[in-house]
């Protein structure tokens, strides 16, 4: 039985015990009982915090302990004559982790670049219909992580660079969830922005960006969506760990928050001292929950009511308590309207970067090679926490094939495996292995290898031996310890010409040298996500060209260092391109559409943008072979491009979960328009951006508020893409603005400052959407501000010549600042310059607004 079915029959038996003891009333002699035998908590058209007094008032010490400290169904017993389910978890942000039967939606980044926030509400009700049907009441999401890296690996899970797009996307989706009577826990509370050391890393960040920034999508959470939970992140911030930082957990409480703080899993260190800072729920840290210091005095009274109190007002003010989960799951919770809103999410959230010459959409006659890793190797999604399975769905090559209908026909060649791990490098041959096989140095078929009792090579080698493959999962013999590193060494002659890619699959460092030049070299914490977490792993991939009769020595160095999940070194091989086959394809087809891909997630922070292995090789010899070269970028963010010059069109399709086929394939041939603007920036290399963490204790945000497209313009960075950025197949115009500053309200941070209007046109000849984005200026401030901030969009639907005046709010938190010194929020008085456009790098028109305080 798997810990879910375990989850779900305790659900039910508790469930049972509940309705039992409604129907006997309330247990005699507690505090419980009314004069009328009557629960008054019961009363749902009390305020969630009348209820929640009410409760707290009735409940014994046990009781409260339970709820704050529960983990597993059995944990919430004593909270059944009170009416109060177990709260069972589940991760879901882009649907539910773990569970068949549901449906896979495209990652939320991709639900970023609509700009849509009707559609996202509609995206958070499904997830929310989805969790109930499987029994399950508290969803961990929407993420809200403002993307500081674009290598991040888990830059997918939230809705990208931008504060604003995070909080209003954010917000929706939390209402959706939570108007169908389930708990949100938005993540992660707060600087959660890469992969690497994540448990330890400090980060450096100051008042001002944390306000202006990082903690703006929470601030909107709470005062638009009323969230119930929110989960702390996992690193230390200015030297204590985020889930023991009172400062911070005291900051984000004061800004009206009145649900729980919830741990995440294995973060922060010391289980008392995250609940005596302000953290309210155990749920997510079996490792560290500390239930006996309630009794022993290390946790004050008033600290676990506080708690108590804060998750009860969660269950009232969601309806989770008035609406309980059932307690038989079903097997299905998928349905059409659910898919058919994955699939509208995917067309409108897919990018269009080039369209030269208009060579899409596609035409439906003649021959279109479909190339590269368009099959079931699919990459739908996320790995680890977000991945959802999207069970039997139509790959893209199938889609294309049926969308093409009569008049086209389809040919597929893979050209790449893409970012996969390959079979295993052995003396044996076979598919992937060398034709003539691998030789020691002492002349006996396969590798020799040296063990050391180290992670550092250091010391005389413990063991040596001849083996056919390297292919390790823990320890090599039980006579090595549990810390360990290695060398292997073989000869291979290859009887052709041409490319020869490796890949290794691994929990620790690799370098594999060939005659003594590294072609992979770098280091992954883990080779596998748990239970239910994705089928991808993060290999490191290398391709060398190596001529015919020419014997070459192949070197891994392997340690141990690092690996989170325990010692893994596998090497893969594949000795035959495949790129010959899909150029010949290429050369014979009318139109070519490559596929090329890349596996993103948690545990794990890329380490470029480049395209794994042999994918760039792949789009520049397929180019080259087809003057009507389609790229499609199925990856979790930013790629180089260095054949972009030579393809006509480009693509950007993200993880689009079940519907990545039927998607794809619609907007290829018009049949629906590529409605997406990237919702990060789309740097040129490396070298654009703040600096990422590199390792060694602490990162220092010393960009401030100048994030994303903000640091790009200050530093006069030009990226590949800008922020907003996404062409469609019709065209947009934008001509009257007015800009009118507003007195009303009472001076709050979410009150309307200015409003923008403007009249949008479709220009083209075909129904299409754009998105109006307003970007202000400078402001007149004594401190730095960026001079390009998004302070508002929307997103608009238009006939062919249609036309729309179009009114965009926006907040006096937007065109604020947050004064250090003072400790406040300022709104300089002056003249700021607002204006439209359709990314961050093309403003069309601009109006100044007069500011007052």
């Amino acid at each position: 039985m798997t810990k879910n079915d375990l989850l779900r029959r305790a659900v039910a038996v508790h469930v049972g015990l509940a309705i039992a003891v409604l129907a006997q009333g309330a247990e005699p002699g507690t505090e419980a009982n009314t004069k009328a035998g009557v629960q008054a908590w019961r009363d749902a058209t009390q305020a969630p915090e009348v209820r929640a007094g009410q409760v707290l008032k009735a409940m014994s010490f046990e009781q409260k302990v339970a709820l704050v400290s529960g983990v597993d169904p059995a944990d919430y017993a004593p909270l059944a004559p009170l009416g109060i389910q177990p709260l069972t978890r589940v991760d879901a942000s882009a649907g539910l982790r773990g569970d068949k039967g549901v449906t896979a939606f495209p990652v939320p980044l991709m639900l970023g670049a609509t700009f849509d926030a009707a559609l996202a509400r509609r995206y958070g009700r499904a997830i929310a219909v989805e969790a109930r049907g499987k029994g399950w009441n508290v969803i961990l999401g929407p993420t809200v992580d403002v993307a500081r890296d674009g290598l991040s690996g888990r830059l997918t899970e939230s809705f990208g660079e931008d504060p604003l797009v995070n909080a209003v996307m954010g917000s929706e989706v939390a209402s959706g969830m939570q108007g169908e009577g389930v708990i949100a826990m938005a993540k992660h509370y707060t600087v959660y922005h890469t992969e690497r050391e994540r448990l330890t890393m400090n980060v450096e960040v100051g008042p001002r960006a944390l306000r202006e920034v990082y903690d703006l999508p929470f601030h909107y959470l709470i005062e638009k969506a009323r969230i119930g939970s929110l989960m702390g992140s996992y690193p230390k911030v200015n030297g204590t760990f985020m889930l023991e930082n009172a400062a911070l957990l005291a900051q984000i409480k004061r800004h009206g928050f009145h649900g729980y703080m919830a741990t995440d899993f294995m973060g922060g260190a010391d289980g008392i001292a995250q609940f005596n800072a302000g953290i309210d729920s155990w749920s997510l840290q079996p490792f560290l929950r500390k239930a006996e210091g309630f009794r022993d005095g290390r946790i004050p009274a008033s600290r676990l009511d506080d708690a108590a109190r804060r998750m009860l007002w969660a269950l009232f003010s969601t309806g989770t308590f008035d609406r309980p989960v059932t307690g038989t799951p079903a097997a299905v919770v998928t349905n059409p309207e659910h898919q058919a809103l994955a699939v509208q999410v995917a067309e409108s959230g897919t990018v269009l970067l080039k369209n030269e010459g208009n060579v899409l959409p596609l035409r439906r006659t003649g021959q279109i090679a479909v190339i590269g890793p368009a099959g079931k190797e699919t990459v739908t999604g996320v790995m680890w926490s977000t991945f959802v399975d999207p069970g039997q769905f139509t790959t893209p090559v199938e889609a294309i094939a049926a969308r093409a209908g009569t008049g086209a026909k389809v040919v597929h060649a893979q050209g790449s495996l893409g970012d996969a791990v390959l079979p295993s490098m052995s003396a044996d041959g076979g598919i992937f292995a060398p034709p003539v096989g691998l030789v020691a140095p002492d002349g006996k078929p396969g590798w020799q290898v040296r063990y050391f009792g180290s992670e550092d090579f250091s010391g005389a080698a413990l063991a040596q031996d001849i083996v056919k493959e390297i292919d390790i999962k823990g320890r090599p013999s039980m006579a090595m310890p549990a810390k360990w590193s290695a060398r292997w060494v073989t000869d291979y002659t290859p009887d052709r010409d041409g490319a020869v890619r490796l890949a290794t699959s691994l929990s620790g460092t690799v370098k594999v040298k060939v005659d003594g030049k590294a072609v992979v070299d770098g280091a992954r914490s883990t080779a596998e996500g748990f239970p239910g977490s994705g089928p991808n792993t993060y290999p490191l991939h290398g391709v060398v060209q190596l001529e015919k009769g020419r014997k070459v020595r192949i070197e891994v160095e392997y340690s141990s260092r690092g690996a989170f999940t325990g010692p893994r070194i596998q090497l893969g091989w594949q000795g035959a391109s495949m790129i010959p086959d899909a150029v010949a394809l290429a050369k014979k087809s009318d139109a070519a559409v490559v596929f090329v891909n890349q596996v993103t997630g948690e545990e794990m922070d890329r380490d470029n943008y480049a395209l794994p292995a042999d994918q760039d090789a792949l789009v520049e010899a397929v180019a080259a072979a087809n003057p009507n070269t389609v790229v499609v970028l199925n990856t979790g963010g930013a790629v180089k491009m260095p054949w972009l010059p030579r393809v006509k069109g480009v693509v950007q399709m993200w993880y689009p979960g079940a519907a990545s086929g039927t998607a794809i394939a619609n907007v290829l041939f018009g049949d629906a328009e590529p409605g997406g603007r990237l919702p990060v920036s789309f740097p040129a290399d490396e070298s654009q951006g703040p600096r990422p963490y590199q390792g060694g204790g602490t990162v220092r945000y010393d960009e401030g508020v100048f994030t994303g497209y903000r640091y790009l313009h200050k530093h006069g960075q030009k990226p590949l893409f800008p922020f907003g950025y996404g062409l469609s197949y019709s065209s947009f115009g934008l001509d009257g603005l007015e800009v009118r500053a507003e007195k009303g309200g009472k001076g709050g941070l979410a009150d309307v400052a200015a409003t923008v209007s403007v009249r949008v046109k479709n220009t083209g000849a075909r129904a299409g959407s754009t998105v109006v984005q307003v970007y202000n200026g400078a402001l007149p401030a004594p401190v730095d501000t960026p001079a390009v901030k998004l302070v508002g969009f929307v997103r608009v639907q238009l006939p062919a010549g249609g036309e729309q005046v179009v009114t965009i709010p926006v907040e006096r938190r937007l065109l604020s600042y947050w004064d250090e010194k003072g400790g406040k929020w300022v709104t300089p008085a002056g003249k700021v310059s607002l204006g439209v456009g359709f990314n961050a790098a093309e403003i069309v028109q601009r109006q100044e607004a007069v500011l007052s305080r």
